[in-house]
Formats: C-alpha cells, sequence, structure tokens
C-alpha cells in the first residue's frame, strides 16, 4: 500500500486533471501518470477514462470504488496522529450543542460527580452540524446531536438518547384558537432560529411542500433568547420539544402538518479506544436513558 498513490489519485479525482494534480503536490506530471499505471496494474482494471479536451479525466466505476476505500484509508492514517494526542490529553474533548446539553447534562449530573468526570469534559459548544464535522476529523472525541437522519458512517456508532418532536409554539397568552390550518399558521409573525439550525432546514423543507412563507420578523442563533421573546408574546416559532420542556409562558399550536422526528444522540468514532476516564464516560451516557 503507497498511502502518496492514494493521495495522488485523491486529488486527481477531485481536480481531474493531471497536470493540475503535479502542480498541486509540487510534481511532475509523468509522477502523477505513473503514480496511477501502478494502481491500475494492481487493481487489474482502468481506473479513469481520459478525454479528449483540456487533459481532463472522469472516474471508471472502478475508480469510484477505489476512491471510497481510499478516503477512508487517508481518513484513518490523518486521525493516526490526532489520537495519540488525544490518550496524550487529560481532558475528553466533547461537543455540547446547546439545546442538546441543556436537556441532557442535568439528566446525567449525579453520575458524572460521582465517577469525579465532571472536571475530565472540556465542551465544545457548537450547532450539531459543526460538530458532526468535528467528530469526523477528530478535533473532538464524542459528542451529543441532534439531528433529523441516524447516521449511516460506518466509522461512527451512536447511542439513540431520546426520539422528540418538532412543535409550533406560542405564548399562553395567545389566542390560538384560530389557527386550524397551515396557512392560517403560516399567516402569523415568527421568531425563527438562524439558518445554521436544523430547525430552520425543518422549517424550509415545510414551507416548499405546503407552498406557504413564513412571515419571519427575526432570527437568531440564541433559543432562549427566541424563548422568551416567545414568552413575551412577540410572535410564534418552531423548535424541538427538547427545548421547552419545563419552561412555562409556552402552549403549542397543533396543525395537522407531518414532522420528522429529532433525535437525540451520543455519538463516538467507531475504532476509539480510550483510558478509564473515557471508558466511564461513554458508559454513563450509553446507559443513563435505559433506566
Amino acid at each position: 500500500m503507497n498511502l502518496k498513490d492514494y493521495q495522488y489519485f485523491k486529488k486527481l479525482s477531485e481536480l481531474k486533471n493531471f497536470s493540475d494534480t503535479a502542480n498541486f503536490f509540487g510534481v511532475s506530471q509523468p509522477t502523477i501518470t505513473y503514480s496511477l499505471k501502478r494502481l491500475e496494474d494492481g487493481c487489474g482494471l482502468s481506473l479513469v477514462k481520459r478525454k479528449s479536451y483540456a487533459n481532463s479525466l472522469s472516474l471508471t466505476y472502478a475508480g469510484e470504488q477505489l476512491l471510497m476505500h481510499i478516503n477512508r484509508i487517508l481518513q484513518e492514517n490523518d486521525l493516526i496522529s490526532v489520537d495519540m494526542e488525544r490518550i496524550k490529553r487529560e481532558k475528553i474533548m466533547m461537543g455540547w450543542p446547546p439545546i442538546i446539553t441543556n436537556y441532557v447534562i442535568p439528566k446525567v449530573f449525579d453520575a458524572l460527580r460521582d465517577e469525579n468526570l465532571l472536571s475530565a469534559i472540556e465542551p465544545i459548544s457548537d450547532g450539531s452540524k459543526e460538530l458532526l464535522d468535528k467528530l469526523r476529523n477528530g478535533e473532538i472525541d464524542l459528542s451529543f446531536l441532534g439531528t433529523t437522519v441516524l447516521p449511516q458512517e460506518n466509522h461512527l456508532d451512536y447511542q439513540l438518547l431520546k426520539e422528540h418532536h418538532f412543535k409550533f409554539i406560542a405564548s399562553t397568552e395567545k389566542d390560538i384558537s384560530h389557527i386550524k390550518t397551515v396557512e392560517q399558521l403560516f399567516e402569523e409573525d415568527f421568531i425563527s432560529l438562524d439558518e445554521r439550525s436544523v430547525h430552520s432546514q425543518v422549517l424550509r423543507r415545510l414551507t416548499e411542500h405546503y407552498n406557504v412563507t413564513p412571515k419571519t420578523m427575526f432570527q437568531t442563533d440564541d433559543y432562549k433568547l427566541m424563548l422568551n421573546l416567545v414568552q413575551a408574546n412577540k410572535g410564534i416559532s418552531f423548535i424541538t420539544e427538547t427545548a421547552f420542556q419545563n419552561v412555562p409562558g409556552i402552549q403549542v399550536i397543533d396543525v395537522n402538518i407531518q414532522l420528522p422526528s429529532f433525535y437525540i444522540l451520543f455519538v463516538y468514532r467507531h475504532n476509539m479506544i480510550g483510558n478509564g476516564t473515557l471508558g466511564k464516560l461513554m458508559h454513563i451516557f450509553k446507559s443513563v436513558y435505559k433506566k
């Protein structure tokens, strides 16, 4: 196995040009050509289809299949030094998306305290999408995630902590008796979470499906601010029930709309081996919701 050949092939598949790939690595074009020939000889198959213009190419079926394996191999190679540094660290880098963290941590706080693990965690606060990327590339070790789709990646394992649902919400001071249809719902003033949030993405899919447009008067990345504004009857909103459990002054608007589930997950890399501290943390987060 020649990692350099794999790196050349991956970049060649992206740039689709021998000269550009050679320039990227600072090598001669024959170096890329011979590297490809070694891979094709090893596979006994053609991996690229050369095009007649601009020294361009596309991957064959065999090339696409090889690329899938190469991506996995190179990712694991990149994670070797990351994991060695992780083992040297005293702290466990853990992703804490705000809504999920405020829901989960109170439920496991006593268990973490009893095992003297509260000081072992270095919280990394960000959105679930951003934290998933950080988990993939080894920037963090574990993470809570909120998602509408369960992970399908072989190198990630997860524990489903809870399945919640999205809701349309309003202040208990607001009369919602007139809101019976989707159209009437979207005539209301909306206070929404910003475009990066899964809530915004789900809401966008809903508006496209029902051909309606929300009257968004204010957007924020702070879900607590959004809840405060809804409580104060400044507008209605759309959010997972995770965020407003036990929050007074909020009522749910019941309209017949098909909504996806909101999955609360504990996620980690499949091949990650840790010390006793990491093992205890994983045990607590994987077992607490079985009770």
